[in-house]
């Protein structure tokens, strides 16, 4: 295999020589895994809002958003962090700073004037997975269950103002956070999950 840090790169070669990549699944994880916890923001209302109110008026409020999390992100000594849409993707060396980042995400968008409406505040759901993972030095980024499984919390179950772990994230943390969080059960594609959830509202 090349030098390339392009995961998908490195897959194409393969199968271009007529190899199976999971024939060189070892090699694969040596050369492409790394281990990291994964923070997944979503934000409410895009859909619901921009209809309403107007795409302009929502992307908007998007910027403010990003212009709040990027530095928190940031201070929490995240590795890499990207936007898309209305989401965040970030990677921390360790469960307990994306935790951290997330909690302080939510208090501030609790403290800011970022309106949805003139009634409503524009809030955020995460999720939070830990574990080794593939990465691509491309904008593909992580890949394992874990990621799929923290995007899943963020993006499809959690609610405004709530920060899912999974399982690995939650027993990864330091005690001072795992208490703030209680047991959830989820069924995700024909499997049966705990996660962990913490929420402003509580």
């Amino acid at each position: 295999m090349n030098d390339n840090k392009n995961l998908f790169a490195c897959f194409e070669e393969l199968i271009n020589q007529g190899v199976d990549p999971a024939a060189r699944s070892a090699d694969i994880w040596d050369r492409y895994g790394t281990e990291v916890a994964v923070l997944v923001l979503d934000s409410t209302g895009f859909s619901r809002v921009s209809e309403s109110h107007g795409i302009i008026h929502f992307l908007t409020r998007l910027m403010q958003m990003r212009q709040l999390v990027r530095p928190i992100l940031e201070a929490h000594q995240a590795l890499r962090a990207r936007f898309e849409a209305d989401n965040a993707f970030a990677a921390f060396p360790h469960p307990d700073l994306a935790i951290k980042a997330a909690l302080e995400i939510h208090q501030a968008m609790t403290l800011s004037d970022i309106m949805l409406t003139e009634s409503e505040a524009f809030r955020v759901c995460i999720g939070i997975g830990y574990g080794r993972m593939l990465y691509s030095e491309t904008l593909e980024g992580y890949f394992s269950e874990e990621m799929n499984i923290a995007s899943k919390l963020g993006e499809d179950t959690a609610e405004g103002g709530e920060t899912l772990l999974t399982a690995s994230a939650w027993n990864a943390a330091d005690e001072s956070l795992k208490h703030q969080f209680q047991p959830r059960a989820l069924k995700i594609s024909g499997l049966e999950l705990t996660y962990y959830l913490n929420t402003t509202d509580s």
